[in-house]
């Protein structure tokens, strides 16, 4: 407690160096003397130090005790405040409802009112006849395929399957529920496969519609455009020939749409991607957020540097040599597909539906 003493003082005092720091503490440590400009206008500081620094052991106080003597506003202060919320943002607190509807009783900002759509795309005349066409097109492949346009859900409660690093956007109801826009088009087919009888009616489903992220600079979240096109196996046995069917929908739809100018896309698969972190000797506890920070690999500016350096980072922790085996699996087709390692959610889809 006499070394709190001395840390204390040193953390209240004008930072002092050389022959006055060791004035300072010498006649600190050997009269408890504080210096007379030692924060004049607060007493509980200089009585703090001053008790600590006592030569008498028995005068000065424990941890305790210190805690205990209501010198330490800032720490009380504190926990007062983490009591209160525990007890406001308990659902079953009779103050939950009253905070809720103050929420949504406060009025809005004019500024944010305005700003709003700011940031919202208005696509040309032109822009959504492509749309219209591509969505045409795309319906036509899914349906040779023996899909049906199947309605998703655009809002449930708060998902554990996301983490909080991937721009999720929450929004809270009035009931007190703290819900989710999609972050992809699979999680409501899953929640909707969980509740129907196995095996389900529909097979082969797809739909269109909208995904959103959270904008760091507030306003209206980022909308997305998704299709998500669906096949639902009851069968461990046919995995194999349902994943080359998906693949060949994939493979007419790069045909229907040629381009001359260069496009990548991404493939991905639960177990190739457990075996591609087991050949690269990534932890257990870290491959899901280095999964998470490689879904963003080659889209937009995101090469193997930026990535290589989220790996690195203190939040995973992966090795120097598992990252450079895995940016050997970072390569490059000539045709039309370039394979980039990727987390596939219809495994996860299907474990979430089985566990419901």
């Amino acid at each position: 407690m006499y070394s709190l003493g001395i840390i204390f003082f040193e953390m209240g005092y004008y930072s002092i160096l050389g022959m006055e720091r060791a004035d300072k503490l010498g006649k600190l440590g050997q009269f408890a003397q504080l210096p007379d400009d030692f924060q004049p206008g607060n007493t509980a500081m200089a009585d703090i130090v001053q008790s600590l620094v006592t030569h008498d052991v028995k005068q000065r106080p424990s941890s305790s005790e210190l805690l205990r003597s209501g010198k330490l506003p800032i720490q009380m202060e504190d926990e007062t405040t983490r009591r209160a919320l525990a007890s406001l943002t308990n659902s079953s607190s009779p103050y939950y409802p009253k905070v809720v509807s103050a929420l949504f009783a406060a009025p809005l900002e004019p500024a944010k009112d305005f700003a709003w759509d700011m940031s919202a795309p208005t696509p040309t005349a032109a822009e959504l006849l492509y749309r219209g066409i591509v969505k045409e097109e795309l319906t036509s492949i899914f349906r040779r395929h023996g899909a049906v346009e199947a309605p998703r859900s655009s809002l449930y409660p708060r998902s554990s399957h996301y983490s909080a690093n991937q721009n999720i956007v929450q929004l809270l109801d009035q009931n007190g529920t703290v819900v989710q826009l999609p972050f992809d088009l699979m999680l409501g087919n899953a929640r909707l496969l969980a509740k129907q009888a196995h095996p389900p009616g529909i097979r082969r489903s797809f739909t269109f519609g909208h995904v959103y992220r959270e904008r760091q600079s507030g306003g209206q979240p980022h909308m997305i455009g998704e299709v998500d096109f669906d096949i639902i196996s009851a069968d461990t046995l046919d995995l194999a020939l349902k994943e080359a069917e998906v693949i060949k929908v994939l493979d007419e739809i790069i045909e229907t749409f040629p381009s001359t100018s260069s496009m990548c896309f991404h493939l991905g698969h639960s177990d190739l991607l457990r075996l591609i972190f087991d050949f690269c000797n990534i932890e257990l506890s870290a491959r899901q957020p280095a999964a998470e920070s490689l879904t963003k690999l080659n889209i937009h500016s995101f090469t193997f540097q930026k990535i290589r350096a989220e790996l690195r980072s203190p939040l995973i922790g992966i090795s120097a040599t598992s990252i450079e085996d895995l940016r050997r699996f970072d390569f490059r087709g000539k045709r039309s597909i370039t394979i980039a390692t990727l987390v596939s959610k219809y495994v996860d889809m299907f474990r979430f539906a089985n566990d419901q």
